[in-house]
């Protein structure tokens, strides 16, 4: 009977495409990438030798020559026909990346016996003839061994779904029917041409089901981040689903580098995403070096996360070799003094987390629970914790601050040089927790920035200072002005002008009681709406500082452009002072100001030494723990009537 092959030379070039726009995405990075070419390329050829075997299968007697060359298409029909559904579950099992299932002596036996099986059987069938036999006059005609091929396609076809029933909990919808779409079509296929013989539907059944997987289930642009070739956030969030959906052990490892937003700024992105991917490029390298089994995640602009399978792993012995590895891959960069500043937690799952959502968080927020100088940190040593704890709940008591004015301001006097008294302070927000009692700025601030609640959080200095100054007699007291944070969502308010007009008339404030403060990180951040309100503000009579100048990278040129009337110098450069080099540094950073006409406020102060030395170098104002820490609104009044 003649069979008709539309349908396969259908199905040859759908395989085709499917191969190039593998190659034109590049997923052809990672185990499962690697599978699905494999499983594509062996349907291809199993449509190519099905389509040769019938074009000479039909055709009675056969020379020798004919029966040797439909033999041998038959037998890599059968062959690449049998490696194709084993192939597909391995790459399910790599795609849910769920292999340490497998780990086990006695279920690797039962996944690989019934392939060894199969192809013993079809490799020995020269010898026994059980299999199939091709004959010049009746052609082609199926052994009795040819039910061990079809009970071992059974049980990987049967194996494989369940397997996608077993991992729907953390699969979305559309990935699941698409996977699962190759044993639905390919058993429909096998039933229709059992209905009817002489259409060859089963491999175009099973290119449409390779083009689905194509479309939907391998999408680069969903998981990878394109600038540095890694998988992404998004790809992380997934495999932490699966992980806890699965409840599979590991071993996460986050490298976060601090000053990531600095570096980038200072490399410009093309440049520092070249940094970031030799740093990966040399984590790769390292840990498939030592055959650890293990994935890597990028989430911008400077943390990756390596989960390594199995939560056994200790990378305490190898952080040495890590940090002199990043050191070797990026001394190119570090020749032009920039230098990343990693911090390094390990999580074991599920002895230390066993959830998401803590797992996310912790690896978001651990650096904020260390000292400022540890680079290194487990998990372990971290749960259970105050400060895990207060991170853990900062969302709610950020609600209950705000709702119940949970937070108090804080002044912190700053003394005048010239006048020989403190002349004005610098304002600061300070929260109590009836549960967890006082929470640091340096936990509340930057969660209340990642949970959007730092505009309400700035609504609230800015009215309680307007008012404390309208209830007090500042110039009786010698205070001339405060300074105020503002935030890079606040100067991104379009209505910023017209609400600190309000308060203005509200309380009766002069503009020149007022400095506002901002960061060297908040004007590299601003665009032109927040310009426009900083440059409103200016010519309503309110000055500005910059704050912390030091930790990023500004020139002396820019700042000179900037409406700027004050540079604080950061408390970091105080500290290097002991230093010959940081005491050079501190040195020109003065005379630059003084050459531009900027008045200079030098903070963290602590000591007399300091202070002296500062006013010898022609300082304007100092502040810090050598005259007073930040004072309640009541303890400062009564500082300033004491010492002014």
């Amino acid at each position: 009977m003649n069979q008709i092959l539309f349908f396969d030379y259908c199905a040859l070039p759908i395989y085709l495409i499917i191969i190039y726009t593998i190659f034109v995405r590049k997923t052809t990075k990672g185990a499962s990438n690697v599978l699905f070419i494999f499983l594509t390329l062996f349907l291809a050829l199993t449509t190519v030798f099905d389509i040769l075997a019938e074009s000479y299968g039909g055709f009675l007697p056969m020379t020798q020559m004919e029966r040797s060359f439909f033999s041998a298409a038959q037998f890599c029909y059968l062959l690449f026909r049998n490696l194709s559904g084993f192939i597909y579950v391995l790459f399910l099992i790599t795609y849910t990346r769920t292999q340490y299932r497998f780990r086990r002596r006695r279920t690797r036996v039962l996944f690989f016996l019934p392939m060894a099986l199969m192809l013993t059987v079809l490799f020995t069938n020269p010898l026994h003839h059980l299999v199939y036999t091709v004959s010049a006059e009746t052609g082609y005609s199926r052994g009795i061994l040819i039910a061990v091929l079809y009970a071992g396609s059974l049980y990987y076809s049967l194996f494989g779904t369940g397997y996608l029933i077993y991992c729907r909990r953390f699969m979305e919808a559309q990935k699941l029917t698409a996977l699962i779409s190759m044993y639905i079509l390919t058993f429909a296929s096998i039933f229709w041409q059992l209905i009817h013989p002489r259409f060859l539907v089963e491999m175009y059944g099973s290119s449409i089901s390779c083009l689905m997987i194509t479309l939907l289930v391998l999408r680069p642009e969903e998981i990878t981040d394109s600038n540095v070739g890694l998988p992404g956030w998004k790809a992380y969030k997934a495999e932490l689903h699966k992980i806890v959906s699965l409840k599979n052990p590991v071993h996460i490892i986050v490298i976060r580098y601090m000053n990531a937003d600095k570096i980038r700024t200072y490399l410009g992105e093309a440049q520092y995403q070249g940094y970031v991917r030799e740093i990966a490029k040399g984590l790769l390298q390292y840990f498939h070096t030592y055959d650890r089994l293990f994935e890597l995640y990028y989430e911008g602009p400077g943390t990756l996360y390596c989960v390594f399978a199995g939560a056994e792993y200790d990378i305490f012995p190898d952080l040495d070799h890590i940090r002199r590895m990043i050191s070797e891959h990026t001394r190119e960069y570090e020749n032009f003094g920039v230098r990343m500043e990693p911090r390094i937690c390990s999580i074991a799952y599920p002895g230390d987390l066993d959830n998401e959502t803590d797992l996310i968080r912790l690896g978001h927020e651990f650096y904020g629970l260390i000292p400022f100088d540890q680079t290194y940190v487990r998990a372990s040593d971290l749960v259970g914790t105050r400060q895990y704890e207060v991170g853990a709940r900062m969302d709610s008591i950020l609600n209950r601050a705000i709702t119940e004015r949970g937070f108090e301001m804080y002044y912190q006097p700053i003394y005048s040089i010239a006048a020989e008294s403190f002349t004005s302070a610098e304002a600061l927000i300070r929260l109590h927790d009836n549960t967890f009692g006082a929470i640091p700025p340096g936990l509340f601030i930057p969660a209340a920035e990642s949970m959007g609640l730092i505009l309400p959080i700035g609504d609230y200095v800015l009215e309680a200072v307007f008012r404390f100054i309208s209830e007090n007699d500042m110039a009786g007291l010698g205070i001339e002005c405060i300074d105020v944070n503002l935030s890079v969502a606040q100067c991104l308010q379009k209505n910023l002008p017209e609400k600190i007009r309000e308060l203005e008339k509200k309380y009766g404030i002069k503009p020149s009681q007022i400095n506002f403060e901002i960061t060297e990180t908040t004007y590299d951040d601003i665009g032109t709406v927040a310009e426009r309100n900083i440059q409103a503000l200016v010519e309503m009579g309110y000055s500005f500082s910059l704050d912390d100048y030091g930790t990023g990278y500004s020139n002396i040129q820019r700042i000179s452009r900037l409406p700027l009337s004050i540079i604080k110098i950061d408390k970091t450069l105080v500290d290097d002072m002991s230093t010959k080099s940081g005491d050079r540094i501190i040195k020109n950073v003065i005379r630059m100001m003084k050459d531009v006409d900027k008045k200079l406020v030098v903070e963290g102060v602590e000591t007399r030494e300091i202070f002296l030395k500062l006013s010898e170098l022609g300082c304007d104002y100092i502040q810090g723990f050598y005259f007073s820490r930040p004072l309640s609104e009541k303890d400062f009044l009564e500082f300033c009537r004491e010492n002014n």
